[in-house]
């Protein structure tokens, strides 16, 4: 989500894609989209080619202020064509590693336990310590009793983990 509107992140084995929603107008929700799209794209660490759909747009000029905008907010190096009058505009960066939404997606089960852990982390040190999660989360944490030693160790108790099998 963005003021003006929200964006879908789909990531696919040959490019990642950015598809723009939001109201009219379209241009105003174009160049704040393209400002949005380029900070996602430094946060989540993406590279390779990147796709975004934006709403079709009319003017030239207003095309190339969409564009203006990715290359005010995103760091070079990259390479993007101009925006088609579709409404799509490629970017292309170098790719060191996978992105955290091609890793997140590679393991949803590991990111789902990794952020159970962070939540059973926050937990007031009042609360009841005795937890129920969902059967995967489960069995990945019953195999990684360092992270279960971790976890007690950061919040001082022992935590009583039981799967709703």
């Amino acid at each position: 989500m963005f003021p003006l509107g929200a964006l879908r992140l789909s990531p696919t084995p040959a490019m990642t894609l950015f598809d723009v929603d939001g109201a009219p107008p379209l241009d105003t929700l174009a160049i704040a989209a393209a400002h949005a799209v380029a900070r996602a794209i430094r946060r989540h660490g993406i590279g390779g080619s990147i796709g975004i759909d934006f709403p079709t747009i009319a003017g030239k000029a207003q095309r190339n202020a969409v564009a203006a905008a990715i290359d005010e907010t995103l760091p070079q190096p990259f390479e993007r064509t101009a925006m088609n009058g579709f409404g799509f505009l490629q970017i292309v960066r170098s790719r060191p590693r996978a992105s955290i939404p091609e890793i997140l997606r590679a393991d949803p089960v590991g990111a789902a336990t990794r952020a159970t852990l962070r939540t059973l982390e926050r937990t007031p040190p009042t609360a009841l310590r005795r937890h129920t999660l969902p059967a995967a989360v489960h069995a990945r944490l019953m195999t990684r009793p360092d992270w279960l030693a971790e976890l007690t160790r950061r919040t001082g108790v022992v935590h009583e983990l039981e799967s709703t099998r």
